[in-house]
């Protein structure tokens, strides 16, 4: 282990743990049986405490996890800058999106560039509504996952959308809107004044591989250029 376990940002890593055990779908219980310990210990350490976690155990972890050493947040690697927060709204239907754009964006999050959010941070326990309202009020850059089952999620459109086109209103925040699949986002008379990612008639669910990764390219592109610090000339 060439981590210093005395440097890892706690808070940082929990975040990153708890979004890895839920792209695996790992309940808390099953990572403490690999680790040994209690599934009050696993929650303790998505929520930032460090509970009977030795080099070993961390080992083990990141491990099961796949979590390489040079993603473990420590004091040493640079922070986001502040205000440079993505949000990224979506349906739960279309989570295997978020998962594979969640792909192309991590290079961003290990480099500092930006502090990536959606609600697979959230632990069971955790104030749902107090979590999603903090990221929304800390987002710069909003990506949007469109398809039917977006435009039609109550939650989406009653609690997300608004203060973010708000944000984009009156703080400058930039709304990206990624079409998954065919939709009405083109006679959205509030959506579709911002311009997509791809093109509202050529969504992902209609592209071949190699297609949707240039998409997904793209849209971690637009947010790259948007968090890059800006140089006072």
């Amino acid at each position: 282990m060439k981590i210093d376990i005395s440097k890892i940002e706690w808070s940082k890593f929990g975040d990153l743990m708890r979004g890895r055990r839920a792209e695996k779908r790992l309940s808390q219980s099953a990572v403490a049986k690999e680790l040994g310990i209690s599934q009050p210990a696993v929650s303790m350490i998505e929520r930032g405490s460090p509970t009977g976690l030795s080099d070993d155990r961390l080992s083990v972890l990141l491990a099961l996890l796949e979590i390489a050493e040079a993603d473990v947040p420590t004091a040493d690697q640079p922070k986001p800058e502040e205000g440079k927060s993505l949000f990224i709204s979506y349906s739960h239907k279309d989570k295997e999106y978020l998962d594979r754009l969640m792909v192309h964006l991590r290079p961003l999050e290990k480099s500092g560039l930006v502090d990536a959010w959606n609600d697979a941070r959230i632990a069971a326990g955790d104030k749902w509504k107090e979590e999603i309202e903090g990221a929304l009020k800390k987002a710069a850059v909003a990506v949007l996952l469109v398809s039917a089952d977006f435009l039609a999620s109550n939650f989406i459109v009653d609690n997300e959308l608004p203060p973010l086109l708000e944000k984009a209103s009156n703080d400058g925040t930039v709304i990206l809107p990624l079409i998954l699949k065919p939709c009405r986002f083109t006679r959205d008379k509030i959506l579709s004044v911002f311009q997509s990612i791809n093109p509202p008639d050529a969504p992902l669910s209609g592209m071949e591989e190699h297609g949707r990764e240039t998409v997904y390219d793209s849209a971690a592109a637009r947010v790259e250029v948007l968090c890059i610090p800006k140089v006072a000339t």
